[in-house]
């Protein structure tokens, strides 16, 4: 096999932006020859980019998968979390090799599900942790796993959310409920993935609190209407006003995507008016919460503390090991790894070299994922989904902490799951 036939399922922001570019850059590596996307501009753009005929463009899964196309050898599955499990199924029904985004699902008896029908497959099933892959986490790994600082006794590990990014993903966008997608699968789910992988051990414990606090209707400034381009009083004033955020030369292209094909700042207006990324981020319909902290208790006594806050002004995750002979710091948006040893006495700074979509995770991952399909060789996989259950379990008994207000024990929410699962089998 030397050019891997791909389809992509799912071709919105992530599917056709990151993993559809990728198919452009690296045609020697591989080709999207099938789309499945329910967004008619979305699907017919992707097609155009890839001269995809319009017998092989699929309005929604199960005619895609009737149409059993033999000459596929991999989807890539970019569809909404709630939307990921039947595709998952589906595809290994018919033995294709599998990229599935993150978060695997919404639910812990789904993620239970689908690792138990993964585990035995014989074909490929990565999901897309790009941070493990990503130049820094990876030398972080490195430097951990080297024994030169002893071991882990604490991690403190931020997400701090940029004020655009929490209003337009979690306030005004798809994931602002938190009965379909917590925030902390939505969005922290590749922190609670890379801690554990970072730490090399199982949690015990968790603890969590956190809640909406800033984007409220008793925060709605007097006046405001329901849209932002229906004239606020406020506008001059407001961060979140679309003007801001949606028309200046360093919007974020990924931002316009999920409002579909926007071709002019005039569309883009027409839009705002009436579409869910123009309301007023204090009148809608949002119940995600806009910080959380996670408290961590590792089987062999590692602490970890994550906090998540989407009220800043630069993006970025910082991350702090405490260490029996030393401390390690990582800066991610500066791109910085400072490693300080007890004995003997040292201070280095490393500065791993990185670009691209998340610092050029998303890249190796498809790169990680071409190699393994090509060469048969399955020993180099980074992100195979039996790796992913122990994150994503984090996150849900993290949600079942903050709901509930209680220490979780972890094993014991698991149980208690398969429990369930066997009692409906």
């Amino acid at each position: 096999m030397s050019t891997v036939k791909l389809a992509l399922i799912g071709a919105g922001n992530r599917g056709g932006g990151i993993f559809g570019q990728y198919g452009l850059d690296m045609p020697h590596r591989c080709r999207f020859t099938a789309v499945v996307e329910p967004d008619p501009s979305k699907r017919k753009h992707f097609a155009a980019q890839h001269t995809i005929p319009p017998e092989r463009c699929f309005e929604n899964g199960p005619s895609f998968f009737a149409a059993d196309l033999r000459d596929i050898d991999a989807v890539v599955i970019a569809t909404r979390e709630d939307q990921r499990l039947d595709p998952v199924v589906a595809s290994m029904q018919q033995g294709y090799h599998i990229l599935v985004e993150k978060p695997l699902c919404t639910n812990v008896e789904e993620l239970l599900r689908l690792y138990d029908s993964c585990y035995d497959y014989e074909g490929i099933v990565i999901v897309c942790h790009q941070m493990r892959l990503s130049p820094g986490p990876r030398t972080v790994k490195e430097l951990i796993d080297s024994g030169r600082y002893g071991d882990v006794i604490c991690l403190q590990h931020s997400e701090n959310l940029s004020y655009s990014h929490m209003a337009h993903s979690f306030v005004r966008g798809f994931f602002n409920h938190s009965s379909l997608t917590p925030m902390l699968l939505a969005k922290s789910c590749h922190d609670m993935d890379i801690m554990t992988h970072w730490i090399g051990g199982k949690a015990c414990r968790v603890s969590s609190f956190g809640s909406l606090t800033h984007f409220t209707k008793a925060n709605c400034p007097e006046g405001a209407p329901a849209f932002c381009l229906e004239g606020c009083p406020a506008s001059k004033e407001c961060p979140y006003d679309v003007l801001k955020l949606y028309f200046n030369d360093d919007t974020d292209p990924a931002y316009l995507r999920q409002m579909g094909v926007v071709t002019s700042k005039d569309q883009l207006r027409e839009l705002l008016q009436t579409n869910r990324f123009g309301r007023c981020v204090f009148q809608t319909d949002n119940d995600a919460v806009d910080h959380q902290t996670v408290q961590i208790e590792y089987e062999d006594g590692v602490l970890a503390s994550f906090t998540m806050c989407g009220h800043n002004g630069v993006e970025r995750r910082i991350s702090k090991f405490s260490m029996t002979n030393g401390e390690i710091e990582y800066d991610a948006s500066q791109g910085t790894i400072t490693a300080h040893s007890f004995e003997p006495l040292r201070v280095e700074t490393f500065r791993p070299e990185a670009s691209g979509t998340h610092n050029g995770g998303d890249r190796a991952i498809m790169d990680n994922f071409m190699d393994a399909i090509v060469s048969g060789d399955r020993s180099g996989l980074l992100t195979p989904i039996r790796d992913s259950l122990e994150g994503h379990l984090l996150v849900f008994a993290a949600e079942e902490a903050r709901a509930t207000g209680s220490v979780v024990q972890v094993r014991e929410f698991e149980a208690r799951a398969r429990s369930g699962l066997s009692g409906t089998s």
